[in-house]
């Protein structure tokens, strides 16, 4: 097959594994950068064209035809991406993950009301308008409060505000600079730690426990996070799945917290790392979502015949 990956760096250890893993399947992988597409749409067929631009000197040059495209861009680049991954759906391409499940994952509060329509427990969540008063909003889910950016990965846009005068602050400061902001209760309990589950097809493949660096209150990698093997009960990898599936994701990191009142869903990542988690768990976790791919292109393939 011929596959695309979406994604603005190349070299980063996820995009470096799929690759290696589509090419050991016989499959040849290009990786383009998503905003130096063209799309065109037209009235006569094929309708939707896309175009590739290598750099602000070169000519944009029609791109063949692919077999199965995979988004690996981050959150600034999802506005885009999202327009490139829409055309090569209606061109009747294969994607891991589709474009709408993709944007629900990537906008945290549209995900967490998803969730919580689906009965997953989520921690108190608060998103408040621009005109109402930080103080107020606040107090109906008490300190100390994880304050969120809507779009966001890899930790960026997190803070945790001990307390209630520096989280009103905060979210005063983001809303007056157009930033709207999700405010989550704080899960002391959970001593900087989560728990991620790597879904691939509807199946739990890999988890692992994740744990913050010292006097760091996240978890990812990227932030110094580090990853040990973790053992789940059947019903705790069920949350895991059924929140994949309330997304309509293919492919997802479904970050889990333990508290008082059980284990809560933290957030679905629609592109979520490989390194640590192959790492811990010491799976070919590329080669899965390759060979998923494969099965679910080639379905496409047979309900187009």
């Amino acid at each position: 097959m011929k596959l695309l990956m979406l994604c603005r760096e190349p070299r980063l250890y996820s995009c470096q594994r799929l690759k290696e893993a589509a090419e050991s399947c016989g499959h040849q992988m290009d990786i383009l950068d998503p905003n130096r597409f063209v799309l065109k749409l037209s009235e006569k067929a094929p309708h939707f064209d896309l175009y590739y631009q290598p750099n602000r000197e070169a000519e944009p040059y029609l791109l063949p035809d692919y077999d199965a495209v995979l988004p690996r861009f981050g959150s600034a680049s999802t506005q885009m991406g999202c327009a490139v991954l829409q055309h090569f759906q209606a061109k009747g391409v294969a994607c891991l993950n589709d474009v709408e499940p993709f944007l629900k994952a990537r906008d945290k509060w549209w995900s967490l009301q998803i969730l919580v329509q689906h009965g997953i427990a989520v921690p108190p969540s608060l998103l408040a308008g621009s005109e109402t008063r930080a103080k107020e909003s606040l107090e109906l889910i008490g300190s100390p409060t994880i304050l969120k950016t809507l779009s966001g990965s890899q930790g960026i846009g997190v803070i945790l505000a001990e307390s209630q005068s520096s989280a009103s602050s905060i979210v005063e400061t983001l809303n007056h600079s157009g930033v709207p902001v999700l405010m989550q209760q704080f899960i002391s309990e959970a001593q900087g730690g989560d728990v991620r589950c790597f879904v691939v097809g509807g199946k739990v493949i890999a988890t692992m426990e994740r744990k913050g660096q010292a006097g760091e209150f996240r978890a990812n990698i990227h932030r110094g996070g580090t990853g040990e093997q973790v053992w789940l009960s059947e019903q705790e990898k069920q949350i895991a799945l059924t929140a994949t599936q309330a997304l309509g994701l293919d492919v997802a990191g479904v970050d889990l917290i333990r508290s008082h009142q059980g284990l809560l869903v933290l957030e679905v990542n629609a592109s979520p790392g490989l390194e640590m988690i192959e790492k811990t768990s010491g799976l070919d976790i590329a080669l899965q979502m390759i060979l998923y791919l494969e099965r679910k292109s080639q379905a496409r393939s047979k309900n187009n015949e």
